[in-house]
């Protein structure tokens, strides 16, 4: 009698306690939450690299205060945290981590820049989600991949945001010719390619569509060829090094286009310390976001990152909060530290970020990507699309050589 006295005692206790955390109480319950950031800390991406650490740091600090994620099949909240490890601006680098980070510390998600898109096929064979930015490239969201998702701009959503502003110049100032510069690189050639087709659709005429290698030293053969076409933008996708040198060699040449625009090369911190004004009235656009974009929590972010590096949020810093807000919303609505339960809680994202609305599209891609246009004015990156946010208007045409 005794004997089941103790056993029915023992059950009452058990029972108050899954009424009292509203789960099941369980010796498995982890630590904390992993998120894999294989990112480049170190080498030509190590600047990207920071800015997107940042976003990450600052969004696991504020889920924490709380005190985590809440799970339901483990009833609490489990704090998040974020291990990095540095790709060392190495692409195929980003695999090796990858895989670290699932067989080492058993990851539910990853995220970093364009490099982990090399590591695609380990993200699919473990079925852990991954959340790619500074990543323009449309091309491996057409593998028909489950797991590969990027809130973040893809090379149609660039080429679209650059002619809106464009296309805001009256029409008897507006350019009409314009020379697009292609990067050998996939990247490079599908921007390329996307600039093309849209610029054509919008009544504007390519007069120069060139060719380059990474890490080009002379670029003065198609700089002259558009400069002789009296092309009046000049479009480009560079990594940063080639960006710079194309700049100083414009000015050398003495090419005045009325506009330049540069993705990707001139989002790095660098670009402005590097070139001063060679640098100014340069136009990125697409794969940006800006801390002057009034979405919920921009202003918190903002305020915790001027706290920790004594500057508002960097561009890319944005998409990194954002995918750890995504991350969290899609835990809680799976209820379950399952992957693939994650998986299909963030393909079903319909939210509100710091990078505006976030809703996928069926392989990955954002509906509706963050439509911010920055361009470089007194060595500082200013927001000037879209027109309801902007902190000043567009710059056009920029200023000759000989005036700057």
């Amino acid at each position: 009698m005794k004997t089941k006295l103790f056993f029915y005692l023992i059950l009452s206790v058990g029972l108050l306690q899954v009424l009292a955390t509203g789960g099941i109480a369980t010796s498995q319950t982890p630590q904390t939450i992993s998120f894999g950031a294989a990112i480049s800390l170190s080498g030509p991406y190590s600047n990207l690299g920071h800015q997107i650490k940042a976003g990450y740091e600052i969004a696991v600090e504020d889920i924490n205060r709380t005190g985590g994620i809440f799970v339901k099949a483990y009833g609490k909240k489990i704090p998040l945290e974020v291990i990095v490890q540095d790709t060392e601006s190495i692409p195929m680098k980003a695999v090796s981590r990858m895989e670290w980070l699932y067989t080492e510390k058993k990851v539910v998600a990853y995220g970093g820049e364009g490099n982990i898109v090399n590591g695609q096929g380990v993200a699919e064979k473990n079925k852990v989600p991954a959340f790619a930015i500074a990543a323009p490239h449309l091309r491996p969201h057409e593998r028909g991949l489950k797991y590969w998702f990027s809130p973040f701009g893809k090379s149609p959503d660039i080429a679209g945001h650059v002619c809106d502003v464009l296309d805001t110049i009256s029409s008897d100032k507006r350019p009409k010719i314009a020379s697009i510069f292609k990067e050998q690189e996939d990247c490079g050639v599908e921007q390329a390619e996307a600039f093309r087709k849209v610029l054509l659709q919008r009544g504007y005429k390519v007069a120069v569509f060139e060719k380059y290698p990474r890490m080009t030293k002379d670029f003065s053969p198609i700089i002259m060829a558009a400069k002789n076409t009296g092309a009046e933008v000049v479009l480009s996708s560079p990594i940063a090094p080639d960006g710079m040198t194309m700049m100083r060699q414009m000015k050398e040449l003495d090419y005045n286009p009325k506009t330049v625009v540069v993705i990707r090369g001139a989002e790095d911190l660098s670009w402005g310390k590097a070139l001063g004004r060679v640098g100014d009235y340069v136009i990125i656009s697409g794969m940006t976001w800006h801390h002057s974009v009034k979405f919920p929590g921009v202003d918190k972010l903002n305020a915790a990152h001027q706290s920790k590096f004594g500057r508002p949020a960097d561009v890319m810093t944005g998409s990194a909060y954002a995918s750890i807000q995504i991350l969290v919303a899609a835990i809680e609505k799976a209820g379950t530290l399952d992957t693939t339960k994650i998986r299909d809680a963030i393909s079903d994202t319909d939210m509100m970020t710091v990078i505006g609305k976030v809703k996928f599209r069926p392989d990955g891609t954002l509906i509706d990507p963050c439509p911010a246009v920055v361009q470089w004015l007194d060595g500082n990156r200013r927001l000037v699309w879209p027109k309801e946010f902007r902190e000043t208007p567009f710059v056009y045409p920029i200023p000759l050589w000989k005036d700057r």
